[in-house]
């Protein structure tokens, strides 16, 4: 289940299963595989792959440059 608010790029791939929350936003080089459950308020960007069955709680930012 996609929630409605999640924004995603029409190049990402995200397998059929993937949750993913409220306010989330996906990028273009992104995939996602089965089985994963992405939070409210996730942002995921950058040539990342998540692989199975894992969890990404709310306000992570994955993908792009750290903060420090």
């Amino acid at each position: 289940m996609i929630h409605k608010t999640a924004l995603i790029d029409p190049r990402a791939k995200i397998a059929n299963d993937v949750k993913i929350g409220p306010y989330s936003i996906i990028g273009p080089d992104v995939e996602i595989n089965e089985g994963t459950e992405i939070q409210s308020h996730v942002f995921i960007t950058g040539r990342t792959k998540i692989g199975l069955n894992n969890k990404i709680y709310s306000f992570a930012s994955i993908g792009n440059d750290p903060q420090d």
